[in-house]
């Protein structure tokens, strides 16, 4: 039977998913008319919109990856199932769902291009997969409901320490606030107001009403406050799509050197060192004037030269993990070493590399902000680095008119990088437990009993083996302690 809670996040969380997505490509030209509100749009016509051909339109070679991955791993986890099969058969379905798309976006049945994109029904096919991923977790949960519940109350736990970090907590509330400036951008300012044939007001005009000259006009007598809020989605999504990227490849190669060591170890640190010692600017610069100015390719050049950090980081976990007991008594038993690394190792890293994953989001926004600011960025979208590089390239960042054009894209810059830095050091205190605060009074409501014995059958949240992250204990009959991994 599946955990009450986690039945309740599905519930929950999927119409968010499915929310967000939509809102991510969400068609642009529902509002047209300069100086109108969205709410002066009829009801129908804002709902029609979220089923629009251009929702989820996707080019193909951005799906099919996900579709041959998922059915991989959904058809090896049939074939290997003894019993409880309706967890990798919900994965294979999805995965066969994921292929359907790709192919349909490809032009299949009659002309095959990877560049082609979804006939009208991306919405459909976008909806139809994620009601696929929340029917795995659904099934994950039934099929294996102890671990499920474990899971659950280790992210509760998680939640309830992180609400008593101030600094994680106003990262947050800043992360939330320019999310939605993001995906709310077709509402808050219509993209018709970038069209550089239709001026809003003089070139390098002072703020004035209405609402879509609060922050001024730029060069060309375009909106800045509707470039400030397009640009932030172009900022995020580079930011966050670089990050993970980088973090896979890090994390790979981190775990795969600290485990294996020898010279497969000395090799991926090697590699690693000639990435780190190489000045990344330069690089990116280069790169970037080789491959393009398009922001997929500066998302790639990011993520490239910003993995060797996580990589050492988490090799230095690996190489205290992989000596503990329970490793040792996984060789003895005959499993194998993707095995130990899968259900051991990077259950253990796991909470490290998370933390450096957000603290990498701060780097990666900054980055791009760099690399827009020196001309490298896609000049067809915005940025707030491509702000900032036109306002100074055009000669108006002098002006006392052009204050907030400057000041709006810097502020939120800096606000974005101090955000995810703040929620990094928060991740960092509530993960490890060596530097979690322990002080008498301190921390959230009902913290004062994190330190206390648990009693027979009792939880508590607790460092894994090795100190690699927030574990769990479970005090057995008679007051022993037993270990079991975090989020294995």
């Amino acid at each position: 039977m599946i955990p009450a809670r986690l039945r309740r996040w599905i519930l929950i969380w999927t119409p968010v998913a499915w929310l967000v997505l939509e809102l991510c490509t969400y068609p642009k030209d529902i509002i047209v008319k300069p100086q109108s509100f969205f709410w002066e749009v009829g009801i129908a016509e804002l709902v029609k919109g979220f089923f629009s051909p251009q929702v989820a339109n996707y080019p193909a070679w951005a799906i099919l990856p996900f579709g041959v991955v998922v059915t991989a791993v959904g058809a090896l986890g049939l074939l290997r199932a003894r019993k409880g099969r309706s967890f990798p058969l919900a994965i294979t379905v999805t995965g066969a769902v994921f292929l359907l798309w790709g192919l349909a976006a490809a032009g299949l049945p009659g002309s095959f291009s990877l560049s082609g994109r979804t006939d009208g029904w991306g919405w459909l096919w976008q909806t139809a997969v994620i009601v696929g991923v929340a029917a795995c977790v659904w099934m994950w949960g039934a099929t294996n409901p102890e671990r499920a519940e474990l899971t659950v109350w280790n992210w509760r736990q998680v939640w309830r320490l992180y609400r008593g970090n101030w600094q994680g907590m106003a990262g947050l509330y800043i992360l939330i606030i320019v999310a939605a400036l993001a995906l709310l951008a077709p509402f808050l300012a219509g993209h018709y107001y970038l069209n550089p044939t239709e001026a809003v007001g003089p070139a390098f005009s002072g703020p004035a009403p209405p609402y879509y000259r609060w922050f001024g006009a730029t060069e060309l007598g375009q909106s800045v406050l509707a470039e400030f809020i397009w640009s932030a989605r172009i900022s995020l999504v580079v930011g966050l799509l670089a990050t993970l990227i980088s973090t896979v490849i890090g994390a790979a190669i981190g775990i795969g050197a600290g485990f294996y060591g020898g010279w497969r170890g000395e090799v991926g640190m090697r590699f690693t060192d000639v990435f780190l010692v190489i000045p990344w600017l330069p690089l990116a610069m280069v790169l970037a004037a080789a491959w393009g100015t398009n922001y997929m390719i500066i998302m790639l050049i990011i993520a490239i030269t910003s993995w060797p950090g996580t990589a050492r980081v988490v090799r230095s976990q690996v190489l205290a993990v992989k000596e503990l007991p329970f490793i040792e008594r996984g060789r003895a038993i005959g499993s194998s070493n993707l095995h130990i690394m899968n259900k051991h190792i990077l259950p253990n890293v796991f909470p490290l590399i998370f933390a450096n994953t957000i603290l990498v989001v701060a780097i990666a926004v900054l980055s791009e902000t760099t690399l827009s600011f020196l001309g490298l960025g896609d000049p067809l979208r915005f940025s707030w680095g491509t702000m900032l590089h036109y306002v100074w390239a055009s000669g108006g960042s002098t002006l006392p008119s052009t204050r907030m054009y400057v000041l709006a894209p810097g502020l939120a810059i800096v606000l974005i990088v101090v955000a995810f830095t703040f929620m990094g050091t928060a991740f960092d205190e509530v993960l490890d437990p060596k530097l979690r605060k322990r002080e008498e009074g301190g921390g959230a409501p009902g913290d004062e009993d994190k330190d206390k014995v648990p009693g027979p059958g009792e939880r508590m949240l607790a460092p894994t083996p090795g100190g690699g992250g927030g574990g769990m204990i479970t005090a057995a009959p008679g007051g022993r302690v037993q270990d079991e991994e975090l989020f294995s």
